[in-house]
């Protein structure tokens, strides 16, 4: 009978565990079924102002969430990024998520663990504290070089990316015409500038942006030339087509040339006719071009006529005494690269307006980088200036990198020849922003072009596209006696390289007509005097 009494009580107990266990079960299953949100407020930490950045959100399984009241982002090295602007919400059955909140290349990325344990609804302020600012030290940044974006879509992306000029290119394969208007575009407030350009097209002559242009270059049509197998249209000439947009008081741009050097910039670079060339754009500047025309049709061998790296065919023309200035931009054609991801630091002196960074652009001036700032000086002057003197001179050459992703080194450049460098001896280590200085005397006897860099080969899985972590500042000019820089090997190297295009021009271009062969003959003649008289 006793024995009867304990059994009852055991189950009497046990039924009661049981059914709190399943209550517990059942809490946490509400709980884990249960919708929470987050609203956030972006900052800056300095000054209290609304910020707009880019927020990623993911789950503990690795799941990225969408951000509620975002609809444009960007893949970022497999992470999805949302625009917002100021704020944002997030709404999620997780009990913790991973939030990270980035605003360009000057401020500290906010790398965050946010925890829902204690509440449904959380309200945070997230501030961002800029480890630099340009702008205070008047430097203003932008794009040169942007497809399939819309004007009022690029305001938001270049504010949360802190990019103060976006020069959105129309072209033949974008259909988006209609947003030219030869003027900046009605977006753009007083330190963001959106203006629609044009980009022009031929595979094998090469591309051209067309910056502040007033009025569209006709024809507007497919692009010349053949590309690989996929299509064929005939080559057109684009000499005649930069003249157009020069009588505009258009910004004539060398687009991607360390991707597409082109067989048409041996024409049009000796003639005056381009204002820069984009050194970072699409394809490493460290590595060999993707399109190798110039060298496969140029009826010479690799020995007699070697391929070049964008950067070192730029140093060419700059040892050959043409004051060619660098810019930069992205050729950003969808979600794979932010807008900004490469750009162009101009300093601009007085109230900032669209006109007076692209003159900063046309006069050299600052520096391109996808992520270091870099200061660079010879003795007082800055790049795009030019110092004259007599005799033997000798100079103090300053480089300074700051990045907040790591780099290899930096370098002094001198007429294209790597003078001296330093390493970032233990830039694998973490840290919040990444420094080195390099400062050296460079005695002078003759005309010579000083430059600074940052050179990371090893960096590849940090950007898109696979490129690296670069930065190049615009050339300083030392002449003596004022006679411009004059290095024999680069000249008679691009003597070679109009060879070249003379061979392609009368054996292999598609022409609609033989009299544009001719015109194209005829240019190049040109080109090949100014190349003569050096």
């Amino acid at each position: 009978m006793k024995q009867k009494k304990y059994y009852s009580q055991f189950f009497s107990l046990s039924g009661f565990s049981i059914f709190v266990l399943l209550m517990f079960l059942f809490s946490c299953k509400n709980s884990m079924n249960k919708t929470k949100t987050l609203r956030g407020h972006i900052l800056d930490a300095r000054t209290g102002e609304p910020l707009a950045a880019t927020v990623s959100a993911y789950a503990g399984n690795g799941l990225a969430l969408k951000v509620d009241n975002a609809n444009e982002y960007v893949e970022y090295l497999g992470k999805k990024r949302w625009y917002v602007d100021k704020e944002f919400m997030i709404t999620t059955k997780e009990d913790s998520i991973l939030l990270e909140i980035r605003h360009g290349l000057e401020t500290i990325p906010v790398q965050r663990t946010i925890s829902f344990r204690d509440s449904s609804n959380r309200e945070m302020v997230f501030k961002l504290s800029r480890w630099t600012n340009m702008v205070e030290n008047g430097y203003y940044c932008g794009d040169t070089h942007v497809h399939y974006l819309n004007p009022a879509t690029a305001h938001l992306q270049m504010r949360a990316e802190d990019l103060h000029v976006v020069n959105i290119l129309t072209s033949d394969f974008t259909h988006d015409r209609e947003n030219f208007t030869g003027d900046l575009d009605k977006v753009s407030t007083r330190e963001h500038f959106v203006y629609v350009g044009q980009e022009l097209r031929d595979w094998q002559m090469g591309h051209l942006s067309l910056l502040r242009l007033r009025k569209i270059i006709e024809p507007y049509q497919p692009y010349g030339g053949y590309l690989f197998d996929i299509e064929h249209h005939p080559n057109f000439l684009l000499s005649p087509r930069l003249k157009l947009a020069k009588s505009q008081d258009a910004a004539t741009v060398w687009s991607h040339f360390s991707n597409l050097p082109g067989f048409e910039s041996a024409i049009a670079f000796p003639l005056g006719l381009i204002d820069a060339v984009e050194l970072i754009t699409y394809d490493d500047p460290i590595q060999l071009p993707s399109h190798w025309f110039p060298w496969d049709f140029s009826g010479m061998s690799q020995v007699e006529f070697p391929a070049m790296r964008g950067m070192d065919l730029y140093y060419q023309y700059l040892n050959s005494g043409f004051k060619l200035p660098i810019t930069a931009g992205t050729d950003k054609m969808g979600n794979d690269i932010p807008v900004g991801s490469n750009r162009h630091y101009i300093p601009l002196k007085g109230e900032a307006t669209f006109d007076k960074w692209i003159e900063g652009l046309r006069a050299g001036t600052g520096f391109v980088t996808n992520a270091p700032m870099l200061t660079f000086t010879v003795d007082d002057a800055r790049p795009g200036e030019t110092i004259l003197f007599r005799g033997e001179k000798t100079v103090k050459v300053r480089v300074e990198a700051r990045s907040i992703l790591p780099f290899a080194k930096i370098d002094i450049i001198a007429n294209g020849k790597l003078i001296t460098w330093k390493y970032l001896t233990d830039y694998g280590r973490k840290r919040d922003v990444y420094s080195l200085e390099l400062e050296a005397e460079i005695p002078l006897s003759q005309s010579t072009w000083i430059a600074g860099r940052v050179i990371s080969p090893d960096t590849r899985e940090m950007l898109p596209r696979n490129l690296t972590v670069f930065a190049h500042s615009n050339p300083i000019y030392l002449l003596k006696d004022g006679r411009s820089v004059h290095v024999e090997n680069s000249i008679e190297y691009l003597k070679k390289y109009q060879h070249a295009v003379r061979n392609w021009i009368v054996n292999n271009s598609e022409f609609a007509t033989e009299s544009e062969r001719k015109e194209a003959l005829d240019y190049l003649t040109r080109a090949e005097q100014v190349l003569l008289k050096k």
